[in-house]
């Protein structure tokens, strides 16, 4: 029985690296062609490029760093790397010209690694509202 309990042991520490380093190795490059499965829209006030300009430099408050980025589509991807409790996550955002002024922000999430559940959606909410906050949005 000890014998069985190594053995998973051993197997679990070594999927948790095996995912691990594929994390750390990922790129979210392909981001800025497509969006993640899970979207947060919102609107501000900015036009396009003054909202790419303001999150070029991350979103207040939050660790996430630019990954990638296209200012003339308007898109960029920040990224935050793995800690204790999460592999990290690819943050792509795209902007759009909103009808009548403003812009349109889609932020989605990506895991750098195997990650879902409320965890993903949690640290989604916690990235979205550090965009709203860097734009001067209401948060919520």
């Amino acid at each position: 029985m000890l014998q069985g309990a190594l053995i998973g042991a051993v197997i679990g520490l070594a999927y948790a690296v095996l995912i691990l380093w594929r994390a750390k190795n990922a790129k979210g490059g392909k981001y800025l062609a497509e969006m993640t499965k899970r979207v947060l829209t919102f609107a501000a006030p900015q036009a396009p490029a003054e909202v790419v300009a303001a999150l070029e430099g991350g979103a207040s408050g939050h660790p996430a760093t630019l990954e990638a980025a296209d200012k003339a589509a308007h898109r960029l991807v920040l990224t935050d790397k793995a800690s204790l409790s999460s592999f990290g996550f690819f943050y792509p955002i795209h902007v759009a010209a909103a009808p009548g002024g403003g812009s349109s922000v889609s932020v989605g999430i990506a895991s750098r690694g195997n990650q879902w559940g409320p965890l993903v959606t949690k640290a989604h909410t916690i990235f979205a509202d550090a965009v709203k906050k860097s734009l001067g949005v209401a948060a919520g």
